[in-house]
């Protein structure tokens, strides 16, 4: 099974921006995440096509099972 954290952002034109991270530590904690996105808009350290992330829309852990099909 592969996880992904997607860390949410809102830009300045108010669109979402997503970015992802691949196999986040399993004991990764919320604050944690929160922290980090919050230094991520205050250093403005991304763009996007509608601008600069200006705030913290959200995060979410995904996880995927993936079962490869044998075919004759």
């Amino acid at each position: 099974m592969s996880k992904t954290l997607e860390l949410v952002f809102v830009n300045t034109a108010g669109s979402k921006v997503t970015l992802r991270v691949t196999e986040p530590r399993e004991d990764l904690q919320a604050a944690e995440v929160k922290t980090v996105m919050d230094e991520i808009v205050t250093q403005d350290i991304f763009t996007s096509t509608g601008g600069s992330l200006v705030g913290v829309a959200g995060a979410r852990v995904v996880s995927r099972d993936i079962a490869e099909l044998e075919l004759i």
